[in-house]
C-alpha cells in the first residue's frame, strides 16, 4: 500500500515483522534475502515483495510477487516457496514420483513417517527430486494440497 504522492511501501505496523519472522522460523529463509526489497499490502491480506521505490505513474494494481496471505497467521505463496525453493532448509517434505504426481495434479497425499520425521504439523515445502514443487499444509501425517488451481497439471512424465 502506497501513500498518494509518494513511492515509499507502506504496510501495517508489525506485518514485516510478522511475515519475514514467519518465514525465518519455519523455512529457514533469512531476513538479509528481503533487505533489497519493499513489502506491499493488497486487499483481502495479501503481501506481495517487490522493488523499494515505484513509479506514481501509470496506476498499478499490484506489483511484485505474492509471496504470503495473513489473516491471523502466515500463509506463504506457493510463489515465494517455488522462487525460493533452493533456499528453503527446514519444513520439506520430500514427495516420491507418485505422491508429486498428485500433488501437481491438486491431491492431498500421506508421506511415509520417515519424510515427516522431526516436522510439526503446518505449512511445508513439497519437493521432488529437488524440484520446489510448491506449499502443502501438514496435518496429521496427511499432507494438503495447497497448490493453487490455475498451476495445476495432469503430469504423465515426470
Amino acid at each position: 500500500m502506497r501513500r498518494r504522492g509518494t513511492s515509499e511501501v507502506i504496510s501495517p505496523p508489525g506485518t514485516k515483522e510478522k511475515v519475514f519472522g514467519y518465514l525465518e522460523e519455519r523455512f529457514g529463509l533469512e531476513r538479509s534475502l528481503f533487505d533489497d526489497y519493499g513489502l506491499y499490502m493488497a486487499s483481502k491480506g495479501r503481501v506481495y515483495l517487490g522493488p523499494r521505490r515505484v513509479p506514481d505513474l501509470p496506476k498499478i494494481a499490484t506489483i511484485g510477487l505474492l509471496i504470503a496471505r495473513v489473516h491471523g497467521t502466515v500463509k506463504p505463496s506457493t510463489n515465494l516457496l517455488q522462487a525460493l525453493g533452493k533456499r528453503v532448509s527446514r519444513n520439506i517434505v520430500n514427495a516420491t514420483r507418485e505422491q508429486a504426481l498428485a500433488y501437481a495434479r491438486g491431491g492431498d497425499f500421506k508421506p511415509d513417517s520417515a519424510a515427516v520425521d522431526g516436522i510439526g504439523d503446518g505449512y511445508v515445502l513439497v519437493r521432488f527430486e529437488g524440484a520446489s514443487l510448491g506449499c502443502g499444509l501438514l496435518q496429521k501425517g496427511m499432507v494438503k494440497n495447497m497448490l493453487p488451481k490455475a498451476k495445476r497439471l495432469e503430469l504423465r512424465y515426470i
